[in-house]
């Protein structure tokens, strides 16, 4: 088939993703929170744009290629997997253990070999994920995508997530976790090229040190996968540096189950992280104001691992008294309904 670089020749079910709004009332002000629905994209996350972008930019500049081998640590590898059985490209993805269940699973449903990379002493895992894809790409000849420092990694966002979201400005905020931090630098690209008065926000554990320093100093690990980095991402050193808004895991535990109780979202683990980032923020502010989250996967991914992983790996104490004290913020918020998006990204 041929290749395009332009977005709007995705011969997948990608981007155009729905814009969900929410009225939260605080204090005595009443916001505007819109959530970017990635669980939308056909296979299910922010990362369908990226494994489709990297590798239909590559294909198109180096031409066919036979099998492709690449690290993830969940959502890009099960995107590039489904993507690489489509078009008939073999494909191995190198991830961790800590892979969701639902990753693995859709991975290998995909017919994509699975690595898990163990890493070496002193070695963080992406690191070690990074190692192993580069020394199966040596030993068996694919080409290794290297999502990780590959500069289409942001621009597929640049070029594509970020002019969709902004069709729909403007926003006073725009909130994200890193992950990779594509999706960072290429909302931060982005807006140095379309100066305005949106602020940058990500909203990271204290144990993540993708872009700024970790409070912890990166001794803690991860509880949540791709809720933050212990790894510096390769592409960090935006000017200015991003605001930053330090989320624990047991209150991101605690509204995801609160969200899903009311019915309010289907988002997954980090971004509810990143609504709650979104509120803190807004709860400082002393007028209205209308902001965006982008929420990279949803809660299928999770649902099934909340009791039996994630509860226990923060501490039920910790998760009780979380939703204790979130219960009402998340009782006070109001689901509107779909934005009608009326303009479209421009094919890049």
């Amino acid at each position: 088939m041929p290749f395009s670089t332009a977005v709007a020749s995705c011969p997948f079910k990608i981007g155009h993703t729905p814009l969900t709004a929410y009225q939260v009332r605080i204090g005595d002000l009443t916001h505007e929170l819109l959530v970017k629905e990635e669980r939308c994209n056909e296979f299910g996350s922010v990362k369908d744009r990226v494994a489709w972008y990297i590798l239909s930019k590559t294909i198109e500049k180096i031409g066919p290629v036979k099998s492709v081998v690449d690290a993830s640590s969940g959502n890009y590898g099960n995107a590039l997997a489904c993507i690489c059985q489509r078009l008939g490209i073999g494909a191995t993805i190198v991830s961790s253990a800590s892979i969701s269940a639902h990753n693995a699973a859709q991975i290998k449903g995909a017919g994509a070999r699975l690595v898990i990379a163990e890493p070496k002493p002193g070695e963080t895992s992406n690191a070690a994920r990074m190692r192993v894809a580069g020394e199966i790409a040596e030993k068996d000849g694919s080409v290794f995508l290297d999502q990780y420092s590959n500069p289409l990694n942001p621009a597929a966002h640049q070029n594509w997530t970020a002019p969709e979201l902004f069709a729909a400005g403007p926003f006073d905020a725009v909130f994200m976790t890193s992950s990779s931090g594509g999706t960072s630098r290429g909302f931060a690209d982005y807006k140095k090229a379309h100066p305005g008065h949106t602020q940058l926000c990500l909203v990271e554990p204290e144990s993540s040190c993708a872009f700024l320093d970790s409070p912890s100093g990166c001794t803690d690990k991860l509880k949540i996968p791709a809720f933050g980095s212990q790894r510096r991402s390769s592409f960090a050193g935006m000017k200015p540096d991003p605001g930053m808004i330090r989320m624990d895991e047991a209150a991101t535990l605690a509204a995801f189950t609160l969200l899903h109780e009311h019915q309010l979202s289907k988002v997954g683990l980090s971004s509810v992280g990143v609504i709650l980032g979104a509120l803190d923020w807004l709860s400082r502010q002393d007028t209205p104001s209308r902001v965006a989250c982008i929420c990279a996967d949803g809660d299928e991914r999770y649902l099934d691992e909340i009791q039996s992983r994630y509860i226990p790996a923060v501490g039920q104490q910790a998760y009780e008294a979380a939703r204790a004290r979130l219960a009402p913020v998340i009782a006070g918020m109001r689901l509107v309904g779909p934005v009608q998006q009326t303009a479209k990204a421009a094919a890049q």
